[in-house]
């Protein structure tokens, strides 16, 4: 594998396992209730610290974790992959599948704090 392809897989590993334990932090600290920005779910019309928060966050905390745990995985693989010159098409499936359940994760999260205002 080419030297640059190699540099840019490193640096999407280390953005994918940045990303994951974002999630990973925020899950925590949503657990033990003390979720506050920049960590956390951006909820519209709601104040960071008030009652909504706090229970959209319980809510969605389970989904948060899992998905910094399994983005943060991704992220591993990928630089595990990348440094064992493994065939191009590995690196890909991480990149592609580490970007889909992080944001797919967030935006579930998002939603099931969403519904547990209502």
């Amino acid at each position: 594998m080419h030297v640059g392809l190699i540099a840019a897989f490193l640096i999407l590993a280390v953005a994918l396992t940045a990303g994951g334990l974002y999630l990973f932090a925020s899950g925590l600290t949503a657990r033990a209730g003390v979720c506050r920005p920049p960590l956390g779910l951006r909820l519209a019309g709601i104040e960071p610290g008030s009652q909504e928060w706090e229970r959209a966050h319980r809510a969605a905390w389970p989904i948060l974790f899992a998905g910094g745990v399994l983005g943060t995985a991704h992220g591993i693989a990928l630089a595990a992959t990348t440094l064992m010159d493994a065939r191009i098409s590995v690196p890909i499936v991480f990149i592609v599948s580490g970007v889909i359940v992080e944001a797919g994760l967030w935006l579930v999260a998002k939603g099931a704090g969403k519904a547990s205002l209502k």
